[in-house]
């Protein structure tokens, strides 16, 4: 198994599915030193896994994040009953009403994001890297949904946050694919360390900086107001840093910054990876990026054409939907999952002896020839009601499943529909040169899928 580690993050993936691919049986096994990884290749058995108590807590492998700047974040959080009561505060945030009020703003966005995309296409060619413009319109998304600031991200080449989070990520990577240095001592000696801390000590200072402005805004507002207009604020929904900060007596300000880095983090790698790939996989299929246009302008026949989707438009984007899911089989965000086996148990008719760690690899259940046909072909019917039926509901997990499923599912989808609609209606995209196929897309794993060398398509503007 060491060789496939040090083939480096664009190979591992790679790798892992080219050995697994020879292995009939439901599991495998894979020695790293004295370390025993199983792998599972069926739903059932994943299924299994991930609704296991015994197999709760993350791998080891995740303790570079808990070292790093996640700490006790939902993503990590050790102990059930605070993950628990941390997960419902958490959800409180994404409720019904508050998804519904994001809408503008996703749409407002998108339409600045458009802007951007074709003014820094290339004059001649319109050629254009689409990844790092949608990275910024996400940070601003999360910004204004999640917290209720500006952070001005779209207005910057890049952003002190993101920067900072793929040198943590880097760091990630590194240390997965070189497993001594899953060792806090030895990594201490690593030449990365010292990049880890100055850019983990970034991201610390700018999210304490905004906790602490948006709390003396928050008071501010809260005196302002008085008591009369304060019962009537209590009718308004409150946003998930209103939440977390009301909260604070029943948790450390430690705490409130692990989950606001595990919220950005999350919803980040999520919504702007896939957004970028949807737009890439469009590019590339004429014929679908076609049917996605007729599904918009048949819903936005009626009243301005022009005019802002509503949370009900979103809900009638069927086809987009399948071309978002479609999206995030083939480019899974979170391909690999790894569990801690905290008592021995059975999983899938085998002894799994304590001590162990399962890992699940969604891009063997994603391109399994048996779930989808064709696997390696972009074909949205993959998602029609019936195939989804036909399907074990852990055929398809980009959002993982059990108990810790992504609590952001809805919120990342509602985002996708509208990021990817608002830029479709303006826009459309062809194959660029400098990636005329999808087999030339280049992407590694870093905790999460990257983009090697960017994602380029030409933009050309809807007459």
């Amino acid at each position: 198994m060491l060789p496939v580690l040090l083939g480096g993050p664009e190979k591992l993936l790679i790798n892992i599915l080219n050995i697994a691919r020879n292995y009939e049986n439901t599991l495998f096994k894979a020695w790293v030193f004295n370390r025993l990884y199983i792998f599972s290749k069926t739903p059932e058995v994943v299924e299994a896994v991930l609704t296991n108590p015994n197999l709760f807590n993350k791998s080891k492998e995740y303790n570079v994040f808990s070292e790093s700047i996640m700490g006790n974040g939902l993503f990590l959080n050790k102990k059930f009953h605070e993950w628990k009561m941390n997960r419902k505060m958490v959800a409180a945030g994404f409720k019904f009403s508050m998804l519904k009020s994001f809408v503008p703003i996703f749409y407002e966005e998108a339409k600045f994001l458009g802007k951007i995309l074709y003014k820094k296409r290339e004059i001649n060619s319109n050629e254009c890297e689409i990844s790092s413009a949608i990275g910024m319109a996400t940070l601003e998304m999360i910004g204004r949904t999640a917290f209720g600031v500006k952070l001005n991200a779209q207005k910057n080449d890049n952003h002190e946050f993101l920067e900072n989070l793929q040198v943590i990520q880097k760091v990630f990577e590194y240390r997965i694919t070189h497993p001594w240095f899953l060792n806090r001592s030895l990594f201490q000696f690593s030449t990365y360390k010292r990049k880890h801390d100055i850019s983990q000590n970034k991201i610390y200072n700018f999210i304490d900086d905004l906790v602490q402005r948006i709390n003396t805004e928050l008071k501010n507002n809260k005196n302002s107001q008085g008591e009369h207009n304060e019962e009537c604020m209590g009718l308004k929904s409150k946003s998930l840093i209103e939440i977390l900060l009301e909260n604070e007596h029943q948790t450390t300000f430690n705490q409130i910054r692990d989950e606001i880095i595990t919220i950005i983090s999350a919803a980040q790698d999520t919504t702007a990876f896939t957004n970028a790939c949807a737009i890439f996989l469009l590019a590339h299929h004429q014929d679908i990026q076609n049917k996605v246009l007729e599904e918009l302008l048949a819903i936005f026949s009626s009243g301005d054409p022009d005019r802002q989707p509503t949370y009900e438009d979103l809900q009638k984007m069927d086809y987009l939907e399948r071309v978002i899911k479609e999206t995030l089989r083939l480019y899974t965000v979170t391909p690999l999952l790894g569990r801690k086996v905290e008592k021995e148990t059975m999983i899938g008719g085998y002894l799994i002896p304590e001590g162990s760690t399962f890992i699940i690899c969604t891009q063997l259940l994603h391109l399994n020839a048996n779930l989808y046909p064709e696997p390696e072909k972009f074909n949205p019917d993959n998602f029609l009601p019936e195939a989804c039926r036909s399907r074990h509901p852990y055929s398809f997990i980009p959002f993982s499943g059990g108990y810790r499923n992504c609590i952001g599912m809805k919120y990342a989808m509602l985002q996708m529909k509208s990021v990817v609609s608002t830029l479709v209606r303006s826009y459309r995209f062809y194959p660029s040169d400098k990636c005329p196929n999808p087999e030339n897309l280049r992407l590694m794993f870093a905790a999460t899928q990257q983009f090697v060398d960017g994602c380029y398509v030409k933009i050309e503007a809807r007459t």
